[in-house]
């Protein structure tokens, strides 16, 4: 268990808005006025923060929402780290407190809207996703003027050289931006092992970025339980296994539609055949054969290996202290997880598992605590 030398502390600074629309002049200092606070953030999804105080605190009446910017630091012995920044967006009042939610900068991207029957056929998805980015930037008074543009990368199939593309058909119709990146992010991912992560960062110069495949393995934390874990929770997956698939593709040699199927043998011979149909969703990130019937035997091969293993979602607890958020790591990143058998013989898991999401809790009284979303 580490040692703490000096208690974990949260700061919170407000920010008026400078002429770019992004943190300009600090307006109130609110460490000592903070009862309580809260703070998440996930992979490829908005982040959120709220704040509590004290019903009569006058620096409440100071507050513009939707206009204001705020910035969360976490500070222990290894220094300090912006942990959320973006803008306090509504209040919710009662007789003793008053609770101010926050939105990241990400989550202001659902406030940006596409153009109307914009078409963007068979281009890479990074030039989509330039192309939007720009449109963002460019609209009068935008939310994102004060954004940096920074790295944009192209998503590659799965043969690690292609580079992904649209189809003919391709376009948008008035989307708002955070569920075109998402989309296209999710797209990117689809059928390949990649991690795409699209981000406007939390550090200034706050900048827009689009990772084709930004992870890595983490070995400066390991969590285990018993050890370093307080609890966890698994949500386990078997009862999502299919070893046995079927889909419907279209013969090219015949041009009738026609089943085809695939068996899992070694997931068969474990659990018995457990049967489902699906239709293939994206083609995206195969880049194997040369007709789009090969490409859908190709996704579908794909998919029976994923689903006749089970999957698993771990929430963890770390004790106090055992990790400090984007210490090194950012989500998407790869940490290694062990948790002991029922038995107290053996491991029942001992593997590295996706980051995927952060939860943080925080009053001066009680400290921190920390929740770790695994895949």
């Amino acid at each position: 268990m580490t040692t703490r030398i000096r208690d974990i502390q949260l700061h919170a600074i407000l920010y008026a808005p400078d002429a770019a629309g992004g943190p300009g002049v600090p307006k109130h200092e609110l460490t000592p006025d903070m009862l309580n606070v809260v703070w998440q953030q996930a992979l490829n999804y908005p982040g959120q923060a709220a704040l509590s105080f004290n019903r009569f605190n006058p620096k409440l009446a100071d507050f513009d929402y939707m206009k204001d910017h705020i910035k969360i630091f976490r500070e222990d012995d290894k220094g300090l780290k912006t942990v959320f920044a973006g803008k306090i967006v509504k209040p919710q009042e009662g007789t003793r407190d008053s609770i101010v939610y926050c939105w990241d900068y990400v989550a202001f991207l659902q406030r940006s809207r596409t153009g109307y029957r914009v078409l963007y056929p068979e281009v890479t998805i990074k030039a989509v996703v330039d192309a939007e980015w720009a449109l963002a930037k460019a609209a009068g008074t935008s939310l994102f003027e004060f954004v940096t543009t920074g790295t944009t990368q192209a998503p590659l199939g799965l043969d690690g050289v292609t580079e992904m593309k649209t189809n003919s058909q391709f376009g948008v119709v008035d989307f708002d931006r955070l569920y075109l990146f998402f989309a296209l992010a999710e797209l990117s991912m689809a059928n390949t092992s990649n991690t795409v992560v699209f981000e406007i960062t939390r550090d200034t110069p706050h900048t827009f970025n689009f990772w084709k495949n930004r992870s890595s393995v983490r070995t400066n934390y390991a969590f285990t339980y018993p050890g370093n874990l307080i609890d966890y929770d698994l949500q386990d997956g078997h009862d999502q296994i299919v070893n046995d698939i079927a889909t419907v593709i279209l013969d090219t040699t015949t041009g009738a539609q026609t089943e085809y199927s695939l068996i899992d043998t070694g997931s068969v011979a474990a659990y018995r055949r457990l049967q489902s149909a699906t239709s293939i969703k994206t083609l995206y990130g195969l880049n194997s054969g040369t007709t789009e019937s090969d490409q859908q035997k190709a996704a579908l091969a794909r998919l029976i290996t994923l689903s006749a293993v089970p999957g698993s979602l771990y929430t963890l607890f770390p004790r106090q202290g055992e990790v400090t958020p984007f210490d090194g790591w950012e989500l998407g990143d790869t940490m290694r997880l062990v948790i002991q058998n029922p038995s107290r013989t053996g491991d029942s898991l001992d593997a590295y598992k996706r980051v995927t999401g952060i939860t943080a809790a925080w009053n001066p009284g009680a400290g921190e605590l920390i929740q770790l979303f695994m895949r």
